[in-house]
């Protein structure tokens, strides 16, 4: 029997009208296939392509050094190496095409990914086919996740809830945001993840949205930003805490408690039936009615494979929640030159409401303090 992910992918495929599902890009191939081929992340001219078609139909493409590999870890049993100096990729997708009998079909394809080139050659070889865009339907189908997701979303969130706290608890006057991100790093490594991302921004930083870590000394009055994106077996953690090293003053006292007011009327929203538009625009009316403009655009984004899936959570979006999304909410506010505050934490919609996935093992309710 088919694994659970390609068969809501076939299901998907069907129900719009295609003949074939195509996906080109390193996230879309790894949800479809199980595992990511090394090369694909680091080797733009290796081509790595999943395709499934009518209602059997499954292969994968690799380039033939992966091959092993992806006989032994794909969850596609037809593997179709290429040499990437003597065949073109495109035309051993073209074959697969034809021999699926979808030559002339209507192929779904990731059309803002694939090269031109690709593309170009692929029209050459299947010009009676359509080729339509596939961006939504692989968006929606990875946005409710499966069991097997969410136990591993579970698992990286709560490492990363875990190790957060950990690290805030040695931060003394002087360490640097290099050293704090290196600490990060090595328990994240050793608590299971593949790897991560870390940012750390501390005093006039800590109001840079993307900031990260240098060799500044963390000093004493410090706003300090902790933000941690975790890898594990391609699911991925989203965290972050705002410290102070010092006693707040009431100006931080006083953002913080409106982020946080801000936060928990947003959480009591958080159930199946609740529009992301109407979340977006609650979070905003809150912040403004309290003289605090929103820094970004958006509360909060899906999350799972990448770090910023759908849904996001704003008013352009008209997605409604429904059980096993999975989202992050970060109200975030920051002051160039001055200071920022940033709280982020992950969520999964369950059939009656939500379950906090982080921020039970390091909640971030008040400003913490450290050092």
């Amino acid at each position: 029997m088919e694994h659970e992910v390609l068969r809501k992918l076939r299901a998907a495929m069907l129900r719009a009208g295609h003949d074939a599902l195509v996906a080109f890009s390193q996230d879309n191939v790894t949800y479809t296939a199980g595992f990511l081929v090394p090369s694909h992340a680091s080797n733009r001219f290796r081509r790595t392509i999943t395709i499934l078609a009518g209602e059997r139909f499954a292969a994968q493409i690799v380039v033939n050094v992966e091959e092993n590999l992806a006989r032994e870890r794909s969850r596609f049993a037809d593997i179709r190496a290429y040499n990437q100096f003597t065949q073109d990729p495109a035309d051993v997708l073209a074959d697969a095409l034809v021999e699926a009998g979808v030559a002339s079909g209507q192929i779904a394809i990731e059309l803002d990914y694939m090269p031109a080139q690709d593309y170009m050659r692929l029209r050459e070889r299947l010009p009676s086919a359509k080729f339509v865009p596939c961006r939504e339907l692989y968006f929606n189908a990875r946005m409710i996740k499966t069991n097997e997701e969410i136990s591993l979303l579970k698992q990286v969130g709560r490492l990363t809830d875990r190790v957060v706290g950990d690290v805030l608890r040695e931060v003394r006057p002087g360490i640097t945001e290099k050293s704090l991100a290196q600490m990060i790093g090595n328990l994240m490594l050793e608590g299971g993840c593949d790897g991560l991302k870390c940012q750390v921004g501390s005093g006039v930083r800590s109001g840079i949205t993307n900031c990260a870590p240098t060799d500044k000394p963390i000093e004493s009055g410090d706003i300090l930003r902790i933000e941690v994106l975790g890898d594990m077996k391609h699911y991925r953690s989203n965290v972050t805490r705002t410290a102070i090293l010092a006693e707040p003053t009431g100006e931080q006292r006083g953002i913080w408690s409106v982020m946080i007011g801000a936060r928990e009327t947003c959480k009591a929203m958080l159930k199946p039936g609740t529009a992301v538009a109407d979340l977006y625009r609650t979070y905003v009316k809150y912040l403004r009615d309290r003289g605090i403009e929103p820094t970004l655009k958006f509360l909060g984004h899906g999350i799972g494979q990448t770090i910023h899936e759908e849904p996001y959570i704003t008013d352009s979006r008209s997605v409604v929640l429904e059980p096993n999304i999975t989202c992050t909410m970060e109200p975030l506010y920051m002051i160039p030159g001055r200071m920022g505050f940033h709280v982020e934490d992950m969520y999964l919609i369950t059939p009656d409401g939500f379950e906090a996935l982080t921020g039970t093992i390091t909640p971030n309710d008040e400003l913490i303090r450290v050092g």
